[in-house]
């Protein structure tokens, strides 16, 4: 009987070991197409293996590893024997992707299995052959509003497989439906970058009516065979809401002024934006207005006609100077807070929209390095470690050969400094004294200026040329760094900005800085959006013979509020007191004015706003 027993667990344990038994699988995975189109960045992002054998996520198992370099992950796992394992592949580019359905499976027997590799999300690399791309663009909406004319003018694709608008291709409209469209050889296994044109010339010709897309540049990736691409101009659906209403731009340039860059007795301001194709051709929406009461700020408002409700508005705000020969020769702003990309608003559709007063490339009166402060400096270093390998820099740096800059990319900045503005700027070599790879350099800034910096960086090569981190229209298009500061317009030195690491990628927004730390304002010389501050749109507008006229005001202080005519000249003065941080409402009766335009300013310490209104009688 002990015998029979023994045998019945020894049976039982033996197939409990069994059931229990796990085997080493070496799972691989393909990241080369993923890499190609701008999903993946194999100096940042990680691949990882998820599936039954560890409850669909990461948990203790390690990342997989590319050791040699070829876009090749692999992992060994173990996987319980005897079994049907089901997986998928994970990157942690664009905040975390996942392979699509279905789920991958391996039947695993008893013994280790080495997988072949496969490509992520079951992508193959495309021959790099000729394929046929169709581009497809719906101009519905700009018809709608008058923009466009199918009369006056043609659509045209273009982008780096056309030089750009050097070679960009006519589409047609055959059938009147407002689509054009075109096909174009394109080599395949390549991700493209392009944009559509509407232009009564050739792009390549420089007509100032030819208009570009104001949406960021598209990407598409090319695969062999036949293939489409659609979109709606600037993505704007005609069938979503639409609207009418105004926006009030308002920027202020007393930094560039004191500083001797820009004077407001002479020069003037523009916006340029999609909605007026980022030229002043239409000066009504474009050349902006000086404020009366105080010559340093500059508005404009802008009707804008069945636009969608919610819909993106890209702009930025441009110098022109009265003499052209400063040296100042790009007079668009390079905006800290967008990382030298445009600035954007979401178009409310309302009478009374404003994007708020501010400040020209966002440099605020508190950064101000005055002129006679000297000594004022900043201390760069950037690890080149990255720049070394193919994956991340096509030509890669070499050390023994290469010379590192920096390349400044804020045009007020370098004019501010007396250099030549140029993509290929040389007006500070980093060095590496150690050989760690670690290169710095430090600028000492010439007064007067500001702390705060926009740049990436470059190597010169005998064998390569000019070599640079990439660039763009978008968001964190550059590096930014401020110096620390102590206090209003005082500066920690020295000072050593944290390091930067080369990359072979247009996001920036890891070494970007939004302020600098310490104090960043003191009183009224904050000149970001003020939380309380506000001077609403008089009601009812227009109005015969008086209105209302309501503001709010953060802090205790002197206010004037004032009304003035087209010409700039006083015609009432409402307010001219001290007065206790609050919200108030006065009337304005115009009983013995004529009908017309007229400003309302309120001045409340540093803080300014200015509005319009229409009497009519």
């Amino acid at each position: 009987m002990k015998k029979y027993l023994t045998a019945i667990f020894l049976f039982v344990v033996a197939a409990f070991t069994m059931n229990a038994q796990t085997v080493n699988v070496t799972f691989k995975v393909d990241m080369s197409v993923q890499a190609a189109k701008g999903a993946f960045d194999s100096t940042t992002d990680q691949v990882e293996v998820r599936g039954s054998f560890n409850g669909w996520d990461f948990g203790d198992n390690k990342y997989l590893d590319d050791t040699d370099g070829d876009l090749i992950y692999e992992a060994v796992v173990a996987c319980p024997a005897n079994e049907t394992t089901s997986y998928k592949f994970f990157h942690t580019g664009n905040d975390g992707t996942w392979e699509d359905d279905p789920n991958r499976e391996v039947e695993v027997a008893d013994a280790d299995v080495v997988l072949d590799p496969v490509f992520f999300n079951r992508e193959e690399m495309p021959s790099g052959d000729p394929a046929p791309v169709t581009f497809h663009v719906d101009m519905t909406h700009p018809n709608q509003t008058g923009a466009f004319d199918p009369t006056q003018n043609n659509v045209y694709v273009a982008g780096s497989f056309t030089d750009w608008g050097n070679e960009a291709v006519e589409m047609t409209d055959g059938d009147g439906d407002m689509v054009y469209d075109v096909t174009v050889d394109i080599n395949s296994a390549q991700l493209i970058q392009f944009k559509f044109i509407w232009s009564p010339q050739h792009p390549s010709a420089g007509d100032p009516g030819t208009t570009w897309e104001s949406v960021e540049n598209r990407t598409y990736w090319v695969v062999d065979g036949e293939q489409e691409f659609s979109a709606f101009w600037d993505d704007v659906d005609p069938n979503q809401e639409m609207g009418n209403g105004n926006i009030l731009f308002e920027v202020n340039m007393s930094v560039m002024d004191e500083v001797g860059i820009f004077d407001n007795a002479v020069d003037a301001t523009q916006i340029r934006a999609g909605f007026n194709g980022w030229s002043d051709s239409d000066p009504e929406v474009s050349v902006m207005n000086q404020d009366f009461a105080d010559p340093n700020d500059w508005f404009l408002e802008i009707p804008f006609v069945q636009q969608p409700i919610g819909g993106e508005q890209n702009y930025k705000y441009y110098v022109a100077l009265a003499d052209a020969e400063t040296g100042w020769v790009d007079g668009y702003e390079r905006p800290f807070s967008q990382g030298g990309g445009n600035r954007d608003i979401n178009f409310e559709g309302t009478e009374d929209q404003t994007s708020g007063r501010e400040m020209y490339d966002d440099v605020l009166p508190n950064y101000v390095i005055e002129d006679g402060k000297v000594n004022v400096a900043i201390t760069f270093s950037v690890d080149m470690t990255n720049a070394t390998d193919p994956n991340v820099q096509a030509l890669p740096f070499a050390a023994a050969t290469d010379t590192v800059y920096i390349v400044f990319e804020q045009p007020a900045f370098v004019f501010s400094q007396g250099w030549v503005d140029t993509d290929e700027m040389r007006v500070l070599q980093l060095t590496d004294d150690d050989g760690d790879m670690v290169y710095t350099g430090t600028l000492n800034v010439t007064p007067p200026a500001w702390n705060g910096f926009e740049y990436r960086y470059a190597y010169s090569s005998p064998d390569n040329g000019w070599q640079a981190e990439p660039a763009g229209f978008g968001d964190f298009a550059y590096r930014v760094r401020y110096i620390e500061q102590s206090g209003y317009r005082m500066f920690v030195q020295p000072y050593s900005a944290p390091m930067d690491t080369w990359i072979g990628q247009e996001d920036k927004s890891a070494e970007w800085e939004e302020g600098p730390s310490g104090v960043v304002s003191v009183g009224d010389e904050n000149f970001g959006t003020p939380l309380k501050f506000n001077l609403s749109q008089n009601y009812p507008n227009p109005f015969n013979p008086s209105t209302s006229i309501k503001f709010t005001i953060p802090r205790n202080g002197l206010v004037t509020l004032r009304v003035y005519n087209l010409l700039g000249q006083e015609v009432a003065t409402l307010v001219n007191k001290e007065m206790n941080a609050g919200s108030y409402d006065y009337n304005f009766n115009a009983t013995n004015l004529g009908s017309g335009i007229y400003f309302y300013s309120l001045k409340a310490g540093n803080l300014t706003a200015t509005k319009k209104m229409m009497l009519l009688k």
